[in-house]
């Protein structure tokens, strides 16, 4: 891509977007699709340079961009990487169930339910920007505490996305680990709803629970730097071996 493929590349209204902005996005769409995975070396500001038609000054600032989005980190003398989920600025606030468990001294562990493509609800097309009845992809995963069932949830997003995910390791995994480290989508924000509620039969029964006891349920929505949403998802706790906290710091 040279310099004038990458002011074609801009919208026709309001005039191209500043050359480095071009750099930045493009080099930002190759991490957020897979093409730079967590871990992987960037090309040298040299081949960037070459690649785009761009002066290093203008490299050097999408590069700096991208660092201040979390998406990469600059070693002096090394180059620029892209970082690995939990370092830089782009991890999400939440800490998973299975690792909050294990932090508090709990053996925890998950097993795969079930993955499937369905419709989406109004809900879940809401949720994730989509058509209602738009096909998606529902990978529910139940997780035990000591060996007892405790956390039930469904995330859905696109098929291609939930049949990668069904791959993971969801036993020792959290699914929004395994979305960042196994799939190298890197969240910008999650936004969280807990309310409370009272299990059904169904529910009751995979959690080995007594229906009409009560239930935490926590919805969250994960959006990528791109403000495209990643993935929703419905996770329902027991009430009785689960409690939801949050750590807020100005």
């Amino acid at each position: 891509m040279d310099d004038a493929s990458l002011r074609s590349a801009s919208p026709p209204m309001g005039g191209p977007a500043p050359l480095f902005a071009q750099v930045r996005d493009a080099l930002r769409a190759e991490i957020l699709g897979g093409g730079l995975m967590p871990g992987d070396r960037l090309p040298s500001e040299s081949a960037l340079i070459a690649r785009f038609g761009v002066s290093r000054i203008t490299v050097r600032q999408a590069l700096a961009e991208l660092q201040s989005d979390g998406l990469v980190q600059t070693v002096n003398g090394k180059g620029s990487y892209v970082t690995r989920p939990g370092r830089g600025e782009g991890r999400g606030p939440l800490v998973g169930v299975l690792e909050a468990m294990r932090r508090r001294g709990h053996r925890a562990r998950g097993r795969l339910l079930s993955h499937r493509t369905v419709r989406s609800t109004r809900t879940v097309a809401r949720e994730l920007d989509l058509p209602v009845g738009e096909p998606v992809g529902a990978v529910t995963v139940l997780r035990y505490r000591d060996e007892v069932p405790f956390v039930v949830g469904t995330t859905w997003c696109a098929p291609a996305l939930a049949e990668r995910l069904a791959r993971e390791d969801l036993a020792v995994q959290d699914v929004a680990s395994a979305i960042e480290a196994g799939l190298g989508l890197r969240s910008a924000s999650t936004k969280v709803r807990v309310s409370a509620g009272l299990a059904d039969a169904r529910l009751a029964a995979r959690l080995d629970y007594a229906a009409g006891a009560a239930i935490l349920t926590i919805r969250t929505t994960t959006t990528g730097w791109d403000d495209r949403p990643i993935a929703y998802s419905e996770t329902h706790c027991r009430a009785d071996m689960m409690d939801y906290r949050v750590t807020l710091r100005a």
